[in-house]
């Protein structure tokens, strides 16, 4: 036992002694071949460009160095076991990575890695996604929280049924549409009646998709269709009479994320002048805090479906859950900042907020490297930019709701919230 602590001992030696200043290997988002064809090499390259490459290191209390030193030693003694004959187990080399990156503040972060020497019967690849694995810690995750979509598409095609048993609420109109093309979608359109007569218009999205299904506004397709019940939604609030809207409701749960330009429908109808919607800055230099200066992202008024929905004092009530990913969070964030009648239902989101533009690659110094088909050996996909709303960065936080209403205690029923949505919008 004495001689193995000794080696481990002097590995950590070595590996710290022969660290060197990080300096960027010279690519991202670009093909190229493998560049390593050892363990250690494999991991040196990889840490290395997350060193000069990584955005959130301002807000990340990761210490990188203490995963080189800790980690090197245990990579270079699987490369001892191979030169030895012995093949490595995936579960073997995950181990080591969720020890090094498994607690990272970007919740975007995807790292799947190439197993160089795969024991027999083994799938020779691993991945490691830190926002997963934190989602998983939370107490309101759900087991097994990846069907969840499928049960949230099962709630919204049978929702009459689910209103059905309620005496005071009815649903007077209700589509569910899925659209295969441009992006993979699913849309539930329902307008509830209050007791009082009041209407409130709900929709629900799988993704943040309304800007490029709105292109297809007239045609005679899935996507066509679908873009006419959203302007059925987008209509019906700018233009029904006040005493007989009670509130708005938009459905974010289980919404992975998509378009920025979404933000012109949600929040451009219902400001009256350019507001600053959020900042953002990136990577443009290889210090791990050379950072660009922060950039407003404006945000204009939209004529066609605009409504003074705080002067009119009309509640714009979103539901979210711990798998409201990327923009399905940024649109609750950016709607309590700017609208004073924005009101938040449900989980604390999944965190994950820093925008992916690799179409700008050529302006950042970081953002995402390697091949998806891991003919690099890695791929490493990571936020381009880092964001902040009203000088807050949500990246790994989330954002918490204003009435939380957890499904793990209502038996996992996506329901619960929707009653808590439209009890408030009717108080109101």
């Amino acid at each position: 036992m004495k001689k193995i602590l000794a080696l481990a001992s002097i590995l950590t030696v070595l590996a710290s002694s022969c660290r060197k200043e990080a300096v960027p290997e010279v690519y991202y988002n670009e093909v190229m071949k493998l560049a390593y064809d050892t363990y250690a090499g494999q991991f040196d390259f990889i840490w290395k460009n997350i060193s000069t490459g990584y955005v959130f290191w301002d807000i990340d209390t990761t210490n990188w160095d203490r995963v080189y030193d800790e980690c090197m030693p245990q990579l270079m003694a699987l490369d001892n076991q191979v030169n030895q004959g012995q093949s490595i187990q995936d579960s073997v080399l995950l181990g080591i990575y969720q020890t090094a990156m498994g607690q990272m503040t970007d919740h975007h972060m995807s790292v799947a890695i190439k197993n160089l020497h795969p024991a027999p019967g083994n799938v020779g690849h691993i991945q490691v996604r830190p926002g997963i694995i934190a989602m998983n810690k939370r107490p309101e995750y759900i087991e097994p929280r990846l069907l969840a979509l499928l049960r949230l598409l099962d709630f919204q095609e049978n929702i009459e049924r689910e209103f059905s048993a309620d005496k005071d609420i009815k649903i007077i109109e209700h589509q569910f549409i899925t659209v295969e093309t441009p992006e993979n979608v699913n849309y539930g359109y329902n307008l509830f009646q209050l007791p009082d007569g009041r209407l409130v218009p709900y929709l629900w999205q799988s993704a943040a998709t309304l800007s490029p299904v709105f292109e297809y506004m007239g045609e005679d397709n899935e996507a066509g269709r679908a873009a006419a019940v959203l302007d059925h939604f987008f209509s019906l609030i700018s233009t029904t009479p006040r005493e007989k809207l009670a509130g708005i409701i938009l459905d974010n749960r289980v919404n992975a994320g998509g378009w920025q330009d979404d933000l012109d429908y949600l929040i451009g109808s219902y400001i009256n002048e350019e507001v600053t919607m959020f900042q953002t800055r990136y990577k443009e230099g290889p210090g791990r805090l050379e950072h660009s200066v922060w950039t407003d992202y404006k945000q204009k008024p939209l004529a066609k479906y605009h409504r003074d929905i705080t002067k009119e004092n009309i509640p714009f009530i979103i539901l979210i859950d711990l798998a409201s990913i990327s923009m399905g969070e940024i649109e609750p964030i950016c709607a309590r900042a700017l609208l004073p009648t924005a009101y938040i239902i449900g989980e604390t989101s999944f965190g994950a907020t820093g925008p992916l533009q690799s179409e700008l690659v050529d302006l950042n110094y970081g953002g995402s490297f390697g091949n998806s088909d891991l003919s690099t050996g890695h791929y490493v996909y990571t936020s381009d930019f880092e964001s902040r709303v009203g000088g807050t960065n949500y990246e790994g936080k989330g954002i918490v709701p204003d009435l939380e209403v957890i499904r793990k205690d209502h038996g996992g029923s996506f329901k619960a919230a929707i009653d808590a949505a439209l009890k408030y919008a009717g108080e109101r």
